[in-house]
């Protein structure tokens, strides 16, 4: 079996603390799952032995699949827990959920949750191992990850590429994490979205800001195109989704303006708001191929991370 170099972080928390060294390990350790097969015929031994918790506190789809496929992969059991028909329904906080789970002998845990800093508060409350699947409008650093890692098989560097994220960045954990990253790796990073869509901690970042799509297209290479989360908007100043379309929303007059042009998108897409239907799924989307590269990517986070977990355990 494989071993892998060592990384320095126990958990996965951001993006914006981690070094240029440990990215480099995770794509190098995603790319060899990548190379040697993610799906089911192809099974490692990398967590075997080991239980991961799949908390997600929120909804999901992508995440919470490609996360429970990556550790099964690689030979781990699975606990599903969502709030719904939970304890915590009858009052039961967090931080007694994650210790009556962890009394039933748990290793790792997998964490999506609405509110910023809460991650952060269970690392601090049990001896496993976590990662941010997706935290508030915090972060969420292995969708960064697998965006990057799916530019990189398209370019051979991201220095001096041109990347905007247009959309609704302000609510966005995924914005955060990608810009962050994008510039770690020496892209250019814009941005293009309403004024009330722009967070203030980048109006001093040296980010370029753009005021349509037609001038995003103009300038990037890529484009990340991001919903409006409705879910976390807690006003009612939405923009009118038809305007919206009209000014940020991606079409396919702007893949015929520029044919090598990349485009990408987390999802779940609003088709007819941010990105047309054949956008999406025309030649120069990139989108399946990041819900590929997820199952790779959180294969090798999940490796990495678990192999610290047994060289912290050795140690003591």
């Amino acid at each position: 079996m494989k071993h892998f170099p060592e990384i320095g972080y126990k958990h996965l928390i951001g993006i914006e603390n981690l070094n240029y060294e440990d990215i480099r390990q995770i794509f190098q350790t995603a790319q060899f799952f990548s190379d040697n097969g993610i799906n089911g015929h192809n099974k490692y031994d990398y967590l075997n032995g080991k239980t991961i918790v799949l908390g997600f506190f929120e909804s999901s789809t992508r995440t919470r699949c490609s996360f429970e496929l990556a550790a099964k992969r690689l030979g781990a059991e699975t606990l599903l827990f969502q709030p719904h028909g939970s304890s915590i329904e009858k009052g039961e906080t967090l931080i007694d959920t994650l210790e009556t789970i962890d009394a039933m002998g748990v290793d790792m845990w997998v964490v999506r949750h609405s509110i910023n800093g809460s991650i952060d508060e269970m690392t601090k409350n049990s001896a496993c191992l976590f990662i941010n699947a997706g935290e508030g409008n915090n972060e969420h650093p292995t969708q960064a990850l697998l965006d990057a890692f799916t530019l990189l098989e398209k370019f051979p560097t991201l220095e001096g590429k041109k990347i905007c994220i247009v959309g609704d960045i302000a609510h966005s954990r995924v914005a955060r994490s990608d810009i962050f990253l994008f510039q770690k790796l020496g892209a250019e990073v814009g941005i293009c979205a309403p004024d009330i869509f722009i967070p203030e901690f980048l109006n001093n970042s040296g980010i370029h800001r753009f005021t349509s799509i037609d001038e995003v297209v103009e300038w990037a290479d890529i484009v990340n195109m991001l919903r409006i989360q409705k879910e976390r908007i807690h006003h009612n100043n939405l923009p009118d989704t038809g305007e919206f379309n009209t000014y940020y929303g991606i079409r396919e007059k702007h893949l015929v303006k520029k044919p090598e042009l990349i485009v990408m998108h987390p999802g779940p897409v609003n088709y007819g708001v941010e990105i047309e239907h054949d956008v999406a799924h025309s030649t120069q989307s990139v989108i399946q191929r990041q819900v590929r590269n997820g199952v790779a990517i959180r294969m090798a986070v999940l490796t990495l991370l678990s192999q610290k977990q047994d060289s912290l355990r050795k140690e003591k």
